[in-house]
């Protein structure tokens, strides 16, 4: 039976609208999404908009990638806006693209579409990824039915992208782990009002690593008030700079590790 485009047509010309007044919109939004789902919405620093994520394993990834000092922003629930091209890929692969019981094709969507800086090519590129827990991979734990039908989309995902000359990758529970995004999120405030406290950024880092690596066993909180007459700034400031250099990886603390002001910084072991 061949794919009904309509509806998705008209909702992906919606979209496009929205793009080209500057207005991006996630194609599915956490009230849109399906039911019985952890859904989470977000203010995004670097995007200055609220996300929208449809699994905590979703949730975690935006965190991650949002931190990194390489990543201008992302697009999340990004869809694969060329219909026709997507299910041409699905009918090459032999496979049945995504449609309800009336034959109208769904709207596949990435995770991430995340625009970052490749520092060798010096220039903005594009990278799309998509999340996927463990099990849902795994012919053990779920229905082979199932699994094949998520890698079936998955390469389909791939293939588009490629079309395109956008790098694809997939993201799972392997790469992220919950205590990372953990201490991510808890040191993120800082960056809403980083303003206030950038001028100092250099040299406290450079005096808050020394401390950490003269001093493993002193707390967080002691190596910050030790510098609070060094540096003359308030245990407040250098608390924002602290949770900045964190959140920025600046600080190379272990973040597999849960940061607690009031316990060492385990700082990560370089070779």
């Amino acid at each position: 039976m061949r794919v009904k485009i309509n509806k998705a047509t008209g909702s992906i010309r919606k979209w496009i609208d929205s793009m080209a007044k500057g207005e991006f919109q996630p194609i599915i939004k956490v009230w849109s999404g399906p039911k019985g789902t952890r859904r989470h919405f977000f203010r995004g620093v670097k995007a200055g908009r609220n996300h929208h994520f449809l699994s905590d394993g979703e949730y975690r990834a935006g965190i991650y990638y949002e931190s990194l000092p390489h990543i201008i922003d992302y697009f999340e629930q990004f869809p694969l806006w060329d219909i026709e091209r997507a299910i041409k890929i699905a009918n090459e692969m032999g496979g049945k693209y995504p449609q309800d019981s009336d034959g109208e094709a769904y709207i596949m969507s990435t995770d991430l579409l995340c625009r970052e800086y490749d520092p060798i090519q010096r220039k903005v590129t594009q990278i799309a990824r998509s999340y996927k827990p463990m099990d849902s991979l795994d012919f053990k734990s779920k229905h082979p039915i199932s699994v094949h039908r998520t890698l079936f989309k998955l390469e389909l995902e791939r293939r588009y992208y490629e079309e395109l000359g956008i790098l694809y990758r997939l993201i799972t529970d392997a790469h992220i782990s919950k205590i990372c995004a953990h201490n991510l999120k808890a040191h993120r405030e800082s960056a809403k009002y980083k303003n206030q406290f950038i001028e100092h950024e250099e040299r406290f880092l450079y005096e808050f690593v020394s401390l950490c690596l003269a001093n493993e066993s002193d707390e967080v909180k002691v190596n910050l008030e030790k510098l609070t007459s060094k540096l003359m700034l308030s245990y407040s400031d250098l608390y924002a700079l602290f949770q900045w250099g964190i959140w920025t990886h600046q600080i190379p603390a272990n973040l597999e590790v849960k940061i607690n002001p009031y316990r060492p910084l385990i700082l990560k072991q370089v070779a």
